[in-house]
């Protein structure tokens, strides 16, 4: 059975996201949801078999609240920055160098900083050390560099239990 259906819940999930999103009941829907059940988690089965190693799940549930609170004050901050002189804003391009290095952890990351408006995360080093970032408005790149890795990613390195191996710096 479990050849079949690997993730039973996910394929229970996506039939009933299928039939909602076509908002009929009708047996050729039911049939094509089915199928799409059964069918999407044998397709990425290895991506789904990934271990994630979630050492502190309370901290998880903390940085989520945290990113909530931020994506709720950095709304307020950017329509304050747009609805005013734009001559004023001051874009830049910042290099965050990673000291997380679990791919789950840097995708988290990168997301964290791309949902809190005013910053968007744009590409990842080839070596998966660096994360680029475009910040709407900025006026010390080293700071905001260095309010992310605290703010962020110190948190996840809990969360994921990782060990700091690196420090702070500005790349160019």
């Amino acid at each position: 059975m479990k050849k079949v259906l690997p993730h039973p819940l996910l394929s229970l999930i996506l039939l009933g996201l299928w039939l909602l999103l076509n908002n009929s009941l009708s047996a050729g829907q039911i049939l094509l949801g089915l199928i799409l059940g059964i069918a999407i988690p044998l397709w990425v089965r290895h991506a789904l078999a990934i271990h994630l190693p979630i050492r502190k799940p309370f901290a998880l549930l903390a940085y989520i609240a945290l990113v909530l609170r931020d994506i709720i004050v950095a709304n307020f901050v950017v329509a304050k920055q747009v609805l005013g002189p734009n001559r004023a804003l001051q874009p830049h391009f910042l290099n965050i160098p990673l000291t997380v290095s679990h791919p789950t952890a840097i995708s988290l990351l990168a997301s964290t900083i791309t949902l809190t408006p005013g910053t968007v995360s744009c590409e990842l080093s080839q070596d998966g050390r660096t994360l680029r970032v475009h910040a709407l408005h900025t006026l010390d790149s080293v700071a905001e560099v260095a309010g992310m890795k605290e703010r962020y990613e110190r948190r996840l390195i809990r969360i994921f239990g990782e060990k700091s191996t690196s420090t702070v710096q500005e790349h160019p």
